[in-house]
């Protein structure tokens, strides 16, 4: 191996060994401080850097949240109510999603009750950015809510829905054929990435067939982060070379 080859590789690891180092201690960090004050729990259930850190936080906040479900950064999880908050397995919360389960509009302007109505996320559905799922609503499974979308009613299993109010666009049967359709049409688009979030089985499995079709699809390794870890790449494609 050459000189430029070892110094990509030394400078590449170098950023991988201090970040995972530097992370263990952030993490240790930010759970003494979650635990020494409830408010710094609120906000790190939101916005702590590792996700099963987030969602243990949530946990003990009152969620139900499955031990695979999904949780980005930003989510905001009701406060007054989180109980009544239900995540299932692999469903999956994109960053600046918004999840209510209590109504108090009312009750704070007029002498009436405030409304809880479990509100759910079922397995495998997908809810995207900056989306707000309203009290008592139903996310069917293996469904998907578009970014920034307001959904105020239950959603059926395999449906796609999006808008304000949320309405249905299509079954997850016509967006898995139109996505395999493009993926056909200009694969040069297109990276396969084994996502962890994925569930293990769905409905579309036995109509996807792009993979025995053998497309030119690339790996998602070679999508260039702006970081050193591009200099680990950089070295193997060398070597492939």
């Amino acid at each position: 191996m050459d000189f430029e080859n070892t110094l990509k590789l030394a400078r590449g690891y170098g950023f991988l060994a201090r970040n995972i180092i530097a992370g263990k201690v952030t993490n240790k960090v930010l759970d003494l401080l979650a635990f020494l004050d409830y408010r710094l729990l609120m906000y790190l259930s939101m916005w702590h850097p590792d996700m099963e850190s987030r969602k243990r936080m949530l946990r003990k906040r009152g969620v139900n949240i499955a031990a695979k479900a999904w949780v980005d950064v930003g989510v905001w999880i009701e406060m007054t109510t989180p109980q009544a908050v239900i995540l299932e397995d692999y469903a999956k919360l994109a960053y600046g999603v918004v999840i209510y389960a209590h109504d108090a509009a009312v009750n704070s302007v007029a002498d009436l009750p405030m409304r809880v109505t479990p509100t759910r996320i079922c397995y495998n559905a997908a809810i995207g950015t900056r989306s707000i799922i309203m009290p008592g609503v139903t996310v069917g499974r293996h469904s998907g809510v578009v970014p920034g979308s307001v959904v105020t009613h239950d959603v059926p299993d395999m449906t796609v829905v999006g808008g304000n109010p949320a309405r249905q666009l299509f079954t997850d049967e016509e967006l898995g054929l139109a996505w395999q359709e493009g993926l056909r049409q200009q694969p040069e688009l297109y990276y396969d990435h084994p996502n962890p979030g994925r569930a293990p089985e769905t409905p579309l499995d036995g109509l996807l067939t792009w993979r025995e079709e053998n497309l030119p699809i690339k790996d998602y390794t070679e999508l260039r982060t702006g970081t050193p870890f591009d200099y680990i790449l950089d070295a193997k494609a060398k070597k492939k070379g």
